[in-house]
């Protein structure tokens, strides 16, 4: 069928695509660099062991500029999904402050495994000494891998429709996605690179049974985040979620 063109409308309007069509992309999009910036700072610590690329030059030339943009955006140009990611970030490092409780202490208490993170600063900020790679090592737990995971986990969730899933079942798969892949990834990271162990820790029965433990205490903590926010964050969700929602048990409250 022959489109006719109306004569009172210009040309330009009548060819452009729906507003809403355009603002659905744009929305696809922001959610894909949130989710890139989020991967990133862990992705960068499995390329630095694997030697594929340093995390100096990941952070300098990836995660910084990104991040960077996406701060520009969330000032000048606000989208309803910048709400979701705040709640995100600052849920991740929540929880990845209670899970250094727990891991602090069978460092530096019990002497049970080392401290890897400082030497990881030193590969963000290369040949920077002990404390600088102590400051440098820790923001990026905290505000790259603690935050990101976070960031990811609750756009994810929303994505899935976890928000509509029993309490439960929300803590349950929180709890699931920090063991995998988070931990399993960690783990084979350590594993497979050459010097791994060398670099992070050693594989032993106990760092292994520490390390699950902490990732445990992360996600269910996170989890809990999700659920107090979960009310409000749903509004902010621009689509219908992809699986179909699971009615809560009706004795349990958000």
């Amino acid at each position: 069928m022959t489109h006719i063109l109306d004569p009172a409308v210009p040309a330009e309007q009548q060819h452009s695509p729906p507003t809403g069509t355009v603002r659905h992309h744009w929305a696809f999009t922001r959610i894909g660099l949130y989710l890139l910036l989020a991967s990133l700072p862990l992705l960068a610590i499995s390329a630095q062991v694997f030697g594929v690329v340093s995390m100096n030059a990941t952070g300098a030339l990836v995660i910084i500029p990104l991040a960077a943009i996406l701060a520009v955006l969330c000032v000048f140009a606000p989208h309803p999904v910048d709400r979701i990611v705040g709640h995100g970030l600052f849920w991740g490092m929540f929880a990845c402050l209670v899970y250094d409780v727990f891991r602090l202490d069978t460092v530096y208490l019990l002497g049970l495994w080392g401290d890897f993170i400082p030497r990881m600063g030193t590969w963000v900020h290369a040949g920077s000494d002990a404390r600088t790679g102590a400051i440098v090592g820790y923001l990026w737990r905290y505000l790259g891998d603690g935050g990101g995971i976070g960031i990811a986990f609750f756009l994810l969730a929303l994505a899935f429709g976890v928000q509509h899933w029993s309490r439960r079942a929300v803590l349950g798969a929180f709890v699931a996605f920090a063991v995998a892949p988070v931990w399993a990834g960690l783990i084979a990271t350590v594993a497979l690179s050459p010097d791994g162990q060398e670099k992070m820790f050693p594989l032993t029965p106990t760092t292994i049974t520490l390390s699950l433990i902490g990732h445990l205490i992360f996600g269910l903590v996170l989890g809990l985040g999700f659920l107090r926010a979960r009310a409000r964050l749903a509004r902010h969700w621009p689509w219908q979620p992809l699986l179909r929602a699971r009615p809560a048990a009706p004795a349990e409250h958000p």
